[in-house]
């Protein structure tokens, strides 16, 4: 029987910190485009393009929907994300969150 596999735990990132070779990370916007297969979003670092293979996977998402998105970074001339997963968190007080990750990001570094 094949093992399970597991992942490790997507770490933040603004989109200003993206970097190549980064396998799998969570980013948050507002987004600013929208099409049928790829939306941008911008979290005030940048703006970061997110595309998916999973037809309808933005469907419910519209100009000024506030997500979540866990994916794969590929960087070229411009910012990309291939989305595994999009969540709307559209109560989420952004610039909050923000400083609290950033408060965390100290604390990691820290303590190593």
């Amino acid at each position: 029987m094949e093992e399970p596999r597991i992942r490790k735990a997507a770490p933040y990132r603004r989109i200003s910190e993206l970097r190549e070779g980064e396998d799998w990370v969570k980013v948050m916007g507002m987004v600013v485009e929208k099409g049928d297969s790829e939306i941008v979003l911008d979290d005030g670092s940048g703006t970061l393009t997110v595309f998916s293979d999973e037809e309808g996977m933005f469907r419910e998402l519209e100009v000024g929907s506030k997500v979540r998105v866990f994916g794969r970074p590929m960087l070229s001339e411009r910012k990309e994300m291939r989305a595994e997963i999009v969540q709307r968190v559209d109560g989420l007080d952004f610039e909050l969150y923000w400083k609290a990750m950033e408060e965390v990001k100290k604390l990691e570094e820290e303590v190593g």
